[in-house]
């Protein structure tokens, strides 16, 4: 349960010294870090990818439209951290992940996500590309160095007019031979969750909510704030949820997803949902329909853990399998940071058994 606890204390946080002023709805005068809001959707879309094998399979076969047999591959999760000469300067892609599936030498994957657009994108892979093509270099036969660049791609999160379909670099030899470096880039605040749940991307859906961090800027930022607009905005944002909450307890019930890719998606889409909540929208009964909706998903689990309690074993076996599930299900709720209350309606535990599955979750 730590690993959720660890990614997910890291909210947005009020910035006393950051000179960015947002005018917010009831006139509440704020001050936010948008490196904090930064770091936050990083830490999200990276903790993502600590997801089943299955679901990173899915993910990586349509991104970069390769064929993987989910039956045998496996997913290694590769440090991503490269230190470089000279000044030892240190270099930290976003994910790197090595596909081992009877193949030598194992593919690398590269994923870049970017919230916002940046002008030296393209410089930057080719770095990455390079450092982490060279940190698994060998020597061949005739004693030359092979480096092999990983497949990369760059997500967008937030739209740019400047945003390109891919990121090209030609590199010129002092032979004058070339080299022609082609990233592609993947606009991921153009879909719905539908839609990627639709190209098996089912994965990231949680980070279509990012792109609503600039939209709301827009209306904060002006000296009039139209509440109308502001309103519909949350409204997109609660649909959009909407959706996330129902492929997700789709997927999981008809088993396309399992419970950690189901835990990690949903506390995905409650933190960048708390993000927001915290900065922009601050509005208690928003808070309590994306509650609801959370709990309309693990509801249904606990009713489906119930089923695997009654069809196994003894009688005995059958309590044992009840009451298993039921933990399973309130501690899935603690990782999300669901209320106790709700976890109290969802599961039908008392207090004391949920303190008591507090503390051995510590």
């Amino acid at each position: 349960m730590s690993i959720y606890l660890n990614y997910f204390n890291i909210y947005s946080c009020i910035n006393p010294h950051d000179p960015i002023n947002f005018k917010c709805p009831l006139n509440i005068l704020i001050r936010v870090s948008q490196d904090n809001s930064r770091a936050a959707i990083d830490e999200t879309a990276k903790f993502l990818f600590d997801a089943s094998d299955h679901a990173i399979i899915d993910f990586i076969s349509r991104i970069f439209s390769i064929h993987i047999d989910k039956a045998t591959a496996e997913i290694t999760r590769v440090s991503s951290e490269y230190i470089s000469h000279p000044g030892f300067s240190r270099h930290l892609p976003d994910i790197v992940l090595a596909v081992h599936d009877k193949t030598d030498p194992k593919p690398l994957f590269h994923i870049e996500i970017q919230t916002e657009h940046d002008g030296m994108m393209d410089l930057r892979m080719v770095k990455y590309g390079y450092l982490i093509g060279a940190s698994r270099s060998q020597m061949d036969e005739n004693d030359t160095r092979i480096i092999s660049i990983p497949h990369q791609v760059v997500i967008y999160l937030e739209e740019h007019r400047r945003i390109r379909d891919e990121l090209k670099v030609k590199i010129i030899f002092p032979d004058e031979s070339e080299v022609g470096y082609i990233v592609p880039v993947f606009r991921l605040y153009a879909y719905s969750a539908y839609e990627l749940s639709e190209m098996d991307l089912y994965l990231v859906i949680p980070l279509i909510l990012v792109k609503y961090r600039k939209r709301f800027d827009i209306i904060c930022r002006r000296k009039n704030l139209n509440q109308e607009e502001f309103d519909a905005l949350v409204q997109d944002v609660l649909q959009d949820i909407e959706q996330i909450t129902t492929i997700t307890g789709t997927y999981e019930e008809n088993g396309v997803m399992d419970e950690k890719t189901k835990d990690i998606i949903l506390s995905a889409t409650i933190e960048l949902y708390t993000q927001l909540h915290q900065k922009y929208i601050r509005d208690r009964k928003s808070k309590e329909r994306v509650e609801n909706m959370i709990e309309s998903v693990t509801q249904k689990i606990s009713k489906k853990w119930h089923m695997i309690g009654i069809k196994e074993g003894r009688q005995e076996g059958k309590r044992e399998g009840i009451a298993e599930g039921v933990k399973i299900v309130a501690k899935n709720l603690l990782m999300i940071g669901t209320a106790d209350e709700v976890i109290l309606k969802a599961t039908g535990l008392t207090p004391d058994e949920l303190d008591t599955i507090k503390r051995e979750a510590l």
